[in-house]
């Protein structure tokens, strides 16, 4: 049976002192997914490994565990077969070592009526030890070998990068979700990410290269390219906007030198700067201010700077009439009606902007409200009577 590795038990058995060569502190874990423990016992879990003592001899509970929050420790009847308890207490000699201050340290049994309480918090995740071991995962698979550890502590549980291992997409769900517990205070059911054992957020040797260090604000646009949807698991849109608002110069957003180039991907994803710039109160203050925009102070009006291209206006191009036709909201956020009433209203014989057949329709539009036709048709002028019904 494939029982979880000299602790698949999720609050690792041991004392907090004593690591064998092989943890380093590169290997700590996060509190906030795995909360300090208290270790009040002395197990040696290596020791029990080559002696041919499978895990499943200890933690047998670990097959019907479907709860991070399961202890699967085992209690002192566990012991009793192998450890002869009540003999080392009579004082006779017994192998291997069962008097109580063996795994207890400091425990007097004539003296005290109970060894010191450990604390195993449980950790904020969601697994399933029954349901990896029916897919045939195996303790060292999570665990590493804890034949040559000593000391099994909270440093022996899994790392993200060891369940991305499995979790790929395609073996299993990669989804954050999946394993780590979703807060219903948060917008959108986003990570949980504050804990009162700490602060969920991504550390060293994080796997997407999403390290929340030092000056990360200043590199998390470039690190977190191409994954948004991994920062959108924690952090919703009001959450950039304190940064990134447009209301003041922001940080970073864009690269050096943005203002003489911006205006290839604005024509080519409108819909991405609006998402932070208010097109009348960012975008046409600017273009007036500089010069570029047609109701700028004269000035400050720069003719080679042109926001349309040539021929944009020309009679049977069909430029702007087209555009206007696709989007009248994007005109109206730089020109004012007047400026269309220039060329198209009827009493100044401009160009029609009503598309084939509009006459069959005009009459009850009219009835309806007259204002809007007034805006180019003189009404009350009969010779405009043709412009009206035509």
């Amino acid at each position: 049976m494939r029982i979880a590795a000299a602790a698949l038990l999720l609050p690792a058995l041991a004392l907090a002192q004593g690591r064998a060569p092989a943890e380093t502190a590169g290997e700590a874990r996060s509190p906030a997914v795995y909360p300090e423990q208290q270790i009040a016992l002395r197990v040696n879990h290596g020791a029990h490994l080559r002696r041919q003592i499978g895990c499943d001899a200890c933690h047998d509970a670990v097959a019907r565990s479907e709860s991070a929050s399961d202890r699967n420790l085992p209690a002192e009847a566990r012991c009793a077969p192998c450890h002869a308890i009540e003999e080392a207490r009579a004082g006779m000699p017994v192998s291997p070592p069962s008097a109580c201050q063996d795994c207890h340290p400091g425990f007097d049994w004539t003296v005290q009526r109970a060894p010191r309480a450990s604390r195993f918090p449980p950790p904020n995740l969601h697994f399933s030890h029954a349901r990896h071991l029916a897919r045939g995962a195996g303790c060292a698979d999570c665990h590493g070998d804890l034949s040559r550890v000593d000391l099994a502590t909270r440093a022996d549980l899994p790392r993200m990068a060891t369940c991305l291992g499995c979790h790929d997409g395609a073996r299993a769900p990669s989804a954050c979700a999946t394993c780590h517990p979703t807060s219903l205070r948060a917008r959108g059911a986003r990570l949980e990410t504050g804990y009162p054992s700490g602060k969920l957020v991504p550390g060293p040797g994080n796997p997407f290269g999403l390290d929340h260090g030092p000056r990360w604000e200043r590199s998390h646009a470039l690190a977190g390219a191409g994954q948004r949807a991994r920062c959108l698991a924690c952090h919703d849109e009001p959450s950039c906007a304190r940064c990134h608002d447009a209301l003041v110069r922001p940080q970073a957003v864009h690269p050096g030198d943005f203002l003489s180039t911006h205006m290839v991907p604005a024509r080519q994803q409108a819909e991405r700067c609006d998402a932070c710039h208010r097109r009348q109160s960012f975008c046409i203050a600017c273009h007036e201010r500089t010069g570029v925009g047609r109701n700028a102070d004269p000035a400050f009006q720069d003719p080679s700077a042109r926001v349309h291209p040539p021929g944009w206006l020309t009679p049977g191009s069909g430029h702007h009439a087209l555009q206007a036709a696709r989007n009248m909201g994007s005109c109206v956020s730089c020109h004012r009606e007047e400026q269309c009433l220039g060329c198209h209203a009827a009493t100044s014989g401009g160009a029609r902007p009503h598309p084939p057949g509009f006459a069959s329709g005009c009459r009850s539009l009219l009835r309806r409200n007259q204002r809007a036709c007034a805006r180019c048709h003189a009404l009350g002028d009969p010779s405009d009577a043709a412009a009206r019904c035509r």
